[in-house]
This record gives structure tokens, sequence and C-alpha cells, in this order.
């Protein structure tokens, strides 16, 4: 009852209907918000991957002949991991002096010597994935035996 008179069953339902009109607007309103942000964040996600990307192959050694070499990924594995990446872009074939200079670029080692003295190490230690042809060159053996590390 309002001032002692009753409230019809219309106008009710008209309040609840203006109630509930006023309710999808402030909905609408607060998706097109949302809509906005979400907008907003896919950009900003789209531009981080480009820059990341960009990072990327800018860090990237370049080997004429072998192929780029990501050196984060280098710093993440061993060593004979490292050398079975380098010989699997190359055809199966280790040339050491390669080896020494991308593992030296991508800061594995602070020296060449370094390098070259664990190179070396690695291929006499792993002596069943490397076969000698001739000095400070080596080939991958039968790939079916050599479990190769992942994303190669």
């Amino acid at each position: 009852m309002v001032n002692g008179m009753r409230v019809t069953w219309e106008e009710e339902t008209n309040a609840i209907l203006q109630r509930e009109k006023e309710r999808v607007r402030l909905l609408e309103s607060e998706r097109a918000e949302i809509d906005i942000e979400l907008a907003k964040l896919k950009e900003y996600i789209s531009a981080l991957e480009k820059i990341l990307e960009f990072n990327k192959q800018q860090r990237s050694i370049k080997r004429n002949g072998i192929g780029i070499f990501d050196p984060e990924k280098f710093l993440k594995q061993s060593v004979k991991d490292s050398l079975l990446d380098i010989a699997a872009k190359n055809d199966g074939l280790l040339v050491v002096n390669d080896a020494v200079t991308i593992l030296v670029e991508a800061k594995v080692f602070t020296d060449r010597d370094h390098a070259r003295n664990s190179i070396y190490s690695n291929i006499y230690h792993y002596k069943k994935y490397f076969g000698k042809e001739r000095p400070g060159i080596y080939r991958l053996r039968s790939t079916k035996e050599i479990p190769l590390p992942l994303n190669t």
C-alpha cells in the first residue's frame, strides 16, 4: 500500500521490469568495459610475443652452413646435448672448431680452450654417439641408437 492505496499487479510488474531493464543496462555497460579491457590485454599479449620473438632473433647465433642456434637453449642443457644439436643441424657432422665458436658465442664457455677441452672430453666420454672422421671432425653414429635432445 502506498499512502493507503494498494499497488496493483501491473504497477508492481512494471516496477520489476524497470529494475531488470536497469540491471541489463548496467551489465551491458560492464560488458563494454570488459570488451575494451580484453582488447587492450590481447594487444599487450601480442606485443609481448613480438618482443620475445625479436629478442630471440637478435640473440640467435648464425653459423654459415650449419644454421641458427638459440644460445638460451645451450645454457639449459648439457654439453653432450648441445653437441648432438649442433651435429644434427649439420647433417650429422660435428666440426669441433664450429662447436667451440658456437658454444663460446652462446656463453656456455668463457674461453675457447676450455670449450675445446670440454668438447673433446664429451666426445671421448660419449664415443658411442660420435665416430671420428678425421682430426677435429666427428660424425653422429646411427640416429636410431641416439636419443637426440628435444626441440632440435
